[in-house]
């Protein structure tokens, strides 16, 4: 395995899984930009860490992170995954429903020197609430 997918494999399992923010300081550049940031919210590494610790842990618990596939290619990884948890707290307006989630991903990551530095991704959003809406 590559440096670079290390870096992104770390990422997801010890930042998206464990809320690890010391570690999100070590792999996130000063300097990151979220190309896939939601208008009105920071493009820089404080609007991507608000993400996990307002949005994602406060509405799941027991996260997991499957990695199906990882490229790479000029220093850029790109990442196909399910992001699975239990829905234990308000989700885009829902509120808990005690259901086990599965959120596919789809995000692109240019790393350098060990560090993250932009990202593009794509969260099936639409079919997590699906599954919370459902009957």
């Amino acid at each position: 395995m590559s440096k670079n997918k290390s870096v992104v494999k770390r990422f997801n399992h010890e930042v998206i899984e464990n809320l690890d923010m010391v570690a999100f300081s070590d792999l996130v550049s000063p300097e990151f930009i979220n190309h896939s940031a939601p208008p009105g919210v920071s493009k820089g590494p404080d609007g991507f860490a608000a993400f996990f610790t307002n949005v994602l842990h406060q509405a799941f618990t027991d996260i997991k992170v499957l990695i199906h596939d990882q490229l790479e290619e000029n220093g850029k990884v790109a990442t196909r995954k399910t992001i699975e948890g239990t829905h234990s707290g308000p989700f885009f307006g829902h509120a808990k429903t005690g259901r086990r989630i599965l959120i596919q991903v789809t995000d692109i990551v240019h790393v350098k020197d060990g560090k993250y530095i932009e990202h593009w991704g794509s969260a099936d959003i639409y079919g997590a609430i699906a599954q919370i809406s459902k009957a």
